[in-house]
């Protein structure tokens, strides 16, 4: 995991710009909207925002009322999350802690709820992760996580052209089967981990959790809508909109699941 620290380290300064694209800002609407009902909004609840780097989901939450354990493994990330959090006046609601995600300091039964939102990528066996999210849980309460979907990380390695070349078609059977991973660096020191819908949902029931419902996030980009298009800063508002009601009208659609980029899963302590 140094590695992991070493780039956020290295990449904390420009992390929240990564946010400003339409992709992201859909995805974070459709986050938002399955998260905000579960997070409480009385002042003895307490939230673990487990991998929650530079506070941007720490910060929503907290506003709400609730108070939240910010837990990161990057310094460079928690540096970023601790200016954010003074300027919004919530350092009595936030209390950043450094820390590994596999191995929480925490007693058993500590938490009201957990949000562990794009951090389990980068564990290629998160189960010591997800005990771990279940003793320190309250009984029945819930745990909301994302991760990558396989199924589409295979396929964004194909080029919209007309003929892919053979290389291009073998990269993507290489991650579909588990034989190669995608990577956040270019020398490949950081890997992405990505599960199918089915094995994210065993990998939850098998460590002590019951599942509400798994949403699909992201299915028209970047299958459907140009790189060009998702990757822009500015777009009307209406625009938005309608790709937001499609992407939205898809989440209640449980057999769409496979076509989604990302997966959430909202889960009770069984």
């Amino acid at each position: 995991m140094k590695r992991v620290e070493s780039y956020y380290d290295e990449t904390s300064s420009k992390y929240d710009g990564t946010f400003d694209i339409l992709y992201y800002k859909i995805y974070d609407a459709i986050t938002w909207k399955y998260l905000e009902p579960y997070v409480p909004s009385r002042s003895d609840s307490l939230i673990l925002d487990a991998g929650g780097g530079t506070g941007r989901w720490s910060i929503r939450m907290a506003k709400k009322g609730c108070r939240v354990i910010l837990l990161d493994s990057s310094e460079g990330m928690l540096k970023i999350a601790r200016e954010k959090i003074e300027r919004e006046n919530l350092h009595n609601q936030i209390i950043i802690e450094k820390g590994d995600i596999t191995k929480l300091n925490y007693p058993n039964e500590t938490f009201g709820m957990i949000l562990c939102e794009h951090a389990i990528f980068l564990l290629e066996k998160p189960d010591a992760a997800i005990k771990e999210f279940a003793r320190v849980l309250k009984k029945g309460t819930p745990l909301v996580i994302s991760a990558q979907n396989r199924y589409v990380h295979s396929l964004v390695h194909l080029p919209n052209v007309e003929l892919p070349s053979v290389e291009k078609l073998d990269e993507a059977i290489s991650i579909l089967s588990r034989e190669k991973y995608d990577s956040m660096t270019k020398d490949g020191k950081v890997k992405i981990y990505t599960w199918t819908p089915d094995e994210f949902r065993t990998l939850l029931e098998a460590n002590g959790f019951t599942i509400k419902r798994i949403v699909g996030k992201a299915v028209t980009m970047p299958l459907r809508i140009t790189n060009e298009l998702y990757s822009k800063k500015e777009c009307s508002k209406d625009l938005f909109n309608r790709i937001l009601q499609l992407e939205l009208s898809l989440c209640d659609k449980p057999d769409a699941l496979a076509l989604a980029g990302h997966l959430q899963a909202i889960a009770f302590k069984s």
